[in-house]
């Protein structure tokens, strides 16, 4: 491949005649170039690729894609005015733009993009459709997984994977699309066949700033869609569908809309049920088991997106009321053979953690207490930890403050900005170690209780200032029980 066809849809100032030159690789790594390789520098938060330059060059580097040529440059350098953006086509060209060979199908906002891309695989896997899953728990497709470290992956390994996808004879893929991506244009070479907008509630304000700005960046996706289904549940997604930035179809279970859903019907820890009322006034019946009112939302948007794209209502029903659960949403992690409950879920947004207590509390039988614990993470939005702590003891018999990837900050810092929220009245307890916080609540849990271990989720680590370490909420849980029970679950 030529640099000439290597940077095809990318900005580019100035090639310094290598448009002809025939390259052996590209990559972002100094660490991984060989000989007649391109070297990308990307300017990030914490180092700068361009200092990488000489270091590329005695690899092999026989060009390298800047933003800024350094001094005394050893290799020719093609301008750019954003690495960062010319990267996803650079990457998108080098694996042949895999995109274009299968259906690409976006999920975005704030909430919800996992499950509604989850039950978009089940329907479509049900109608014998070969499928892919890029998303915030895992890449998935034909048998195989790759574990993720983000929503929406960095351009060469979105685009590495897409090929394998391709080669594999996947026909659709479901992704997970971030607002970080949207912006930082990551997925900038990907024209989407359909896409769903769930919802958008405070989050990543540390980046955007505003909810201005955190919505324009959702929308973005809709300019790249040939269609779009909204969920106008949400104000913010309502006003997105009104700009019609795609052909757009709008559900609700509250107002108006094409679809709406009524009569519905939430069945304790089963599940929930309800009418579907499609454009031509007909009636069509909906069941999952996945409890919970967010599930009603997610439904929605994952049936008529597959509707439109032509699955077959039977199918699509079906996959939808026979579908397993979500890793890490709703997950039970005790045996129903215990005295109490103990569920893991991914909320760690004030709107997920107040939905997911909600479905708890419509499960609960009557005089079952709830204890949620959970914490918050560091070097995120800071402003969503008081509000956090407000939903949790506002809504729970018993709220375990505790600590959530404190990355680089102090624990103690992130509760304190926790506590400031919280209904001082309600019975709360502080625990700075997560684990410590899982034994206790398993230890003191009463006949009954139901406890909710909130913001992780799928995740099997966590995060403080001196790394990454392996972290299973799930062993957790188990290793209390079998301290306190003496066996295992």
């Amino acid at each position: 491949m030529t640099i000439k066809e290597l940077l095809s849809g990318a900005e580019v100032s100035t090639c310094n005649g290598t448009e002809e030159l025939m390259i052996a690789g590209v990559t972002g790594d100094s660490r991984k170039v060989k000989p007649g390789y391109v070297f990308l520098c990307i300017a990030g938060t914490n180092t700068d690729g361009h200092t990488y330059i000489g270091k590329a060059a005695e690899s092999g580097a026989v060009a390298a894609i800047v933003e800024y040529i350094p001094e005394g440059c050893p290799i020719p350098c093609i301008v750019c005015p954003d690495t960062r953006l010319a990267a996803s086509f650079v990457f998108s060209n080098w694996f042949g733009r895999p995109q274009e060979s299968m259906k690409m199908i976006g999920v975005t906002g704030t909430n919800g993009k996992t499950s509604t891309t989850y039950m978009l695989r089940s329907i479509f896997e049900a109608a014998g459709k070969n499928v892919g899953v890029i998303g915030t728990i895992q890449i998935t497709w034909a048998g195989k997984s790759v574990d993720m470290g983000m929503t929406t992956p960095d351009p060469e390994r979105l685009f590495g994977t897409l090929a394998r996808m391709r080669d594999d004879g996947v026909e659709y893929v479901f992704m997970e699309v971030s607002s970080h991506s949207l912006c930082l244009g990551r997925v900038a070479p990907i024209h989407y066949t359909a896409s769903a907008y769930t919802n958008l509630t405070p989050e990543h304000l540390d980046f955007h700033k505003t909810m201005e700005e955190y919505a324009a960046a959702k929308e973005i996706l809709f300019t790249k869609s040939d269609l779009g289904v909204f969920c106008t549940d949400d104000d913010y997604v309502k006003a997105a569908a009104e700009k019609k930035l795609c052909k757009s179809y709008t559900v609700s279970t509250k107002h108006d809309a094409d679809y709406t859903a009524t009569n519905v019907a939430y069945e304790s820890m089963d599940g929930v049920s309800y009418t579907l009322v499609t454009p031509d006034g007909r009636s069509l019946q909906v069941t999952c088991p996945i409890a919970g009112r967010f599930t009603v939302n997610n439904t929605l948007g994952a049936i008529v997106l597959s509707l439109l794209l032509g699955i077959d209502e039977t199918t699509v029903l079906s996959a939808i009321a026979s579908m397993g659960g979500v890793p890490g949403r709703i997950e039970r992690a005790t045996p129903p053979s215990l005295p109490f409950s103990a569920v893991i879920d991914y909320a760690h947004t004030p709107d997920a953690l107040e939905n997911v207590i909600n479905a708890l509390l419509h499960s609960r039988r009557a005089g079952q207490k709830l204890t949620v614990l959970f914490g918050c993470g560091g070097d995120r939005d800071k402003t969503k930890r008081p509000v956090m702590g407000e939903i949790a003891t506002r809504l729970a018999d018993h709220t375990i403050i505790t600590s959530d990837n404190s990355r680089s900050e102090e624990p103690e810092d992130i509760i304190r900005d926790i506590l400031a929220g919280i209904h001082p009245e309600k019975p709360h307890t502080v625990i700075v170690d997560r684990r410590d916080a899982i034994a206790y609540a398993v230890a003191n849990a009463v006949e009954g209780e139901i406890i909710l271990i909130a913001g992780k989720g799928h995740e099997n680590y966590e995060i403080k200032k001196d790394g990454k370490h392996p972290f299973s909420e799930k062993d957790e849980v188990s290793k209390a029980v079998r301290k306190r029970f003496g066996y295992d679950i």
